[in-house]
C-alpha cells in the first residue's frame, strides 16, 4: 500500500535572494507517492493563517511573508488521499516541504459493460497489459471528473504538452518525433478509432471528461500498427468513449 508522506523540509538562507519583508517564504512541492510525478492544481493551505493556494504544472504552491511559528500545511487532490505536515518557520528563512500523496481508489456504482457494444474495451486492456505505451483506466477519470482534459493528459502522459486556444480548446503535441509544425510537434489523436486530425494540420479538442472512458498514448517508437501512418511521427493518442 502506498502510503502518503512529507519527503523532505528544508530552510535555506535568504541572504543572496530577493528580500522577503520581514517573514519566511514557503515552497510547497506536492507529488505522487506512487509515480513520483507532479501534481497539478492540488489545493495547498496553510493553517492557522488559512491560506490557500493551488500547485502549478510542476507541483509548487508559494507562501510569502510568513511570520515565526508552528504553521499546518495541507494538501487536497481528487484522487488522493489529504495530507498534512507540520512546519517551524524562523521568520528570516526559506522553507521548503515536499507532500508526496498517496492515489487512492473510489468506489464506483457496478458498471456492466456489454464487449459487443463496447469492442474498445477489450482491445484497450489487452494493449495496457502488453504495457507498451501510457493509459489512463476510466476509473482515473471517474475519479478526476471535473478536471480539465488537458490536465489530466499533461498530469499523467510523460511527453504530451498542450497548447491552449482562446476559446478554451487545445492542441496535444509532443517535443518528440519528425512531424514538426513551426517549433510545435502536434500529436495524431484518434476518437473512438477513427483518426481526427490530418498531416500538417492542427486540430483544436473539446472533449468533455466524462465521455471519455480511457485514453492511452504511445510514442513514435510504440505504436501499435494499426495507428502507424503518416503524419503519427510525433505521438498517437487513442481516446475512447465511455460505454
Amino acid at each position: 500500500m502506498v502510503r502518503p508522506f512529507v519527503i523532505s523540509a528544508c530552510a535555506l538562507s535568504l541572504a543572496t535572494s530577493v528580500a522577503v519583508a520581514q517573514g519566511t517564504v514557503l515552497h510547497a512541492t506536492v507529488a505522487d507517492a506512487q509515480t513520483g510525478n507532479y501534481i497539478l492544481d492540488a489545493e495547498v493551505t496553510v493553517d492557522p493563517l488559512g491560506l490557500k493556494g493551488v500547485t502549478d504544472y510542476f507541483g509548487d504552491a508559494r507562501f510569502a511573508g510568513l511570520r515565526k511559528g508552528r504553521y499546518s500545511v495541507h494538501a487536497r487532490r481528487i484522487g488522493f488521499a489529504p495530507l498534512s505536515a507540520d512546519v517551524q518557520l524562523t521568520g528570516h528563512d526559506s522553507l521548503e516541504v515536499t507532500m508526496l500523496m498517496a492515489p487512492v481508489s473510489h468506489e464506483l456504482a457496478t458498471v456492466t459493460v456489454d464487449a459487443a457494444s463496447s469492442p474498445f474495451l477489450r482491445e484497450f486492456e489487452m494493449r495496457r497489459r502488453q504495457g507498451r505505451g501510457q493509459y489512463i483506466t476510466d476509473s482515473v477519470l471517474r475519479a478526476s471528473l471535473g478536471i480539465p482534459l488537458e490536465d489530466i493528459l499533461m498530469a499523467r502522459l510523460r511527453g504530451v504538452m498542450v497548447a491552449r486556444q482562446a476559446d478554451g480548446s487545445f492542441v496535444p503535441f509532443s517535443g518528440r518525433g519528425d512531424n514538426v509544425i513551426g517549433h510545435r510537434c502536434d500529436i495524431s489523436v484518434y476518437w473512438n478509432g477513427v483518426r481526427i486530425t490530418r498531416p500538417s494540420a492542427s486540430l483544436t479538442i473539446d472533449i468533455p471528461t466524462q465521455f471519455i472512458g480511457g485514453i492511452e498514448f504511445y510514442n513514435p517508437g510504440s505504436i501499435p500498427v494499426e495507428y502507424q501512418d503518416p503524419g503519427s511521427g510525433c505521438g498517437v493518442l487513442l481516446l475512447w468513449p465511455r460505454p
